[in-house]
């Protein structure tokens, strides 16, 4: 039990390539609910997990914080949650402990990005090359792009929040160094960045849990210049593997990123700081809200979201903001050894998300029946 809770235009690919980034591939390694065509998702949908069929099962919206507690404290394993309204608590589950993330831990790879652009070392509309050397496993699509293809900084960002996209993360990871993502976490609010030292990459993680066992089996107790040599003997080995080669069962908690729920909720508030200034962040912030329901008359301007899952790990993370300035963020991790459910435990942990988002406010769940 869990302890007590407008550069489309500029986009370099093509008509076709857009139809193939909505019908992205799923993978071991994805970002939560992908967006569909409403731009509304449903968990399970595209979730690092693995493969899982969603539950037709519907799930009771709550009634309440203390309701959304009790649910979510209800969920088999450990829960970190947070719910933050313009500085006040309104939810607060387990100990604060650091989580592993999965593809939330993406947005600290947007965070180094937005440094770099804000440093004019980086442009929206740079070009970024798919090479044999970055190719990552799905969720995403530019893993199956041709070696050379190219597309624009900004299309590559938008596809790693949008869906998730692994080999986009790498690509953008290659082009800014490791050094300036570990750089960037403490920037951006993360309490002790060393949790992060070395950051992997997506290719990385799978080598290490899949490709190459041999090299990973012993990750939790090595240092981090132990791990950064490990990493070295990676980098001259192949990507052999597909996703086939991969199990929703295969738990390891050690390879992953990991940062408490006050670390994501800063890192959310200050994306959304640096995006008043910046309309690109702003459309790649907003580009999935992550929503387990569509919603009546949404009492925020703007909903940003990064989710993501590995075997036991399901973790969802929100930030919306009003016109007037209210902001409220969401920050959902969980680790469990029950992966015999986690498509039902990741459908709970999406819905409560939701309520979480307008419990208190004039919005409300939508009525299939209306």
């Amino acid at each position: 039990m869990a302890t007590a809770v407008a550069l489309l235009a500029a986009v370099s690919c093509s008509a076709e390539d857009e139809a193939a980034q909505r019908g992205s591939q799923t993978g071991p390694l994805d970002g939560g609910p992908e967006v569909r065509e409403s731009d509304q998702t449903g968990p399970g949908q595209h979730d690092d997990a693995a493969e899982d069929e969603p539950t037709d099962e519907p799930y009771e919206p709550s009634e309440g914080f203390e309701e959304i507690a009790e649910r979510l404290d209800g969920l088999p394993g450990d829960v970190e949650a947070l719910v933050i309204e313009d500085g006040e608590t309104l939810l607060q589950l387990g100990d604060g402990s650091p989580a592993p993330l999965a593809s939330v831990s993406k947005l600290y790879v947007l965070a180094a990005l937005v440094e770099a652009v804000e440093a004019e070392d980086v442009d929206w509309t740079d070009q970024l090359e798919v090479t044999d050397q970055v190719r990552s496993l799905p969720s995403g699509t530019l893993q199956d792009q041709s070696e050379g293809y190219t597309t624009t900084v900004y299309d590559v960002a938008h596809r790693m929040t949008a869906i998730s996209d692994n080999t986009g993360t790498d690509m953008l990871m290659d082009l800014l160094g490791r050094d300036a993502v570990e750089e960037a976490a403490g920037e951006f609010g993360h309490h002790d960045p060393q949790l992060l030292q070395p950051f992997l990459t997506t290719r990385e993680l799978f080598q290490l849990r899949w490709g190459l066992p041999e090299l990973g089996e012993d990750w939790a107790e090595l240092d981090e210049p132990e791990r950064r040599q490990v990493l070295e003997e990676v980098s001259v080995e192949d990507l052999e593997i597909t996703s086939e080669d991969t199990s929703e069962h295969d738990l390891d908690f050690a390879i992953d990123w990991y940062a408490s729920t006050e670390d994501i909720a800063a890192l959310h508030r200050e994306l959304a700081a640096r995006a008043e200034g910046q309309p690109e962040l702003q459309e790649i912030l907003v580009a999935n809200p992550g929503l387990a329901d569509d919603v009546e008359d949404p009492w925020w301007e703007a909903l940003s979201f990064k989710g993501g899952g590995l075997p036991g790990v399901v973790t969802g993370t929100w930030h919306a903001q009003s016109e007037e300035g209210t902001e409220r963020t969401v920050v959902l991790l969980l680790r469990t050894e029950d992966t015999d459910d986690i498509a039902e435990h990741r459908t709970e942990l999406f819905s409560l998300a939701l309520d979480a988002l307008i419990a208190g406010t004039d919005t409300e769940r939508e009525n299939d029946d209306a």
